[in-house]
C-alpha cells in the first residue's frame, strides 16, 4: 500500500504499473525504477494535484532522489525499490531525509518526454 487517501492509492499503482511497462520498451538499467524517481514523482503529482507535494535529497551517491508527501506527511517513494534491490538506505525515509527539499516541476525535455510517456501509458495511448 502506497496511500491512505483512495486516489493516491489508485494513481500510484498506475504510475508503478507505467514503470514496469516504460521498462519494458525501454530496458535501459537494471530494473524498472532505477533512475526514475522524478518521473514517477512527477507524474503521480499530475494525477493527483495538491495531494501531494514533491521532495528530494542527494542519495549516498550525491544522486537527487524524488519523491512525493501528503501535506500529513505520508510518504508515497514510487522508486525506492532502486535502493532496496542493492541493500542501500531509502533516501525519503533514512537519515537522509531529514536534509529534504520541496522539488518543483523542470522543463528538461529529455524528463518532460518520460513523463508524458508514463501519462500514455497510463492514459492507453
Amino acid at each position: 500500500m502506497y496511500s491512505q487517501d483512495p486516489q493516491i492509492e489508485q494513481a500510484s499503482i498506475k504510475v508503478r504499473s507505467a514503470l514496469v511497462e516504460f521498462h519494458t520498451r525501454n530496458p535501459k538499467k537494471a530494473n524498472p525504477y532505477e533512475g526514475m524517481c522524478y518521473c514517477a514523482s512527477v507524474t503521480l503529482k499530475k494525477l493527483v494535484g495538491n495531494k501531494v507535494i514533491l521532495w528530494k535529497v542527494k542519495d549516498h551517491n550525491g544522486v537527487w532522489h524524488w519523491w512525493c508527501e501528503t501535506p500529513d506527511g505520508e510518504v508515497i517513494d514510487l522508486t525506492k525499490e532502486q535502493y532496496e534491490l542493492n541493500n542501500n538506505p531509502v533516501p525519503s525515509t533514512s537519515r537522509a531525509s531529514k536534509l529534504k527539499e520541496q522539488g518543483r516541476i523542470m522543463s528538461f525535455k529529455s524528463y518532460q518526454k518520460k513523463i508524458d510517456t508514463l501519462m500514455g501509458i497510463i492514459e492507453g495511448n
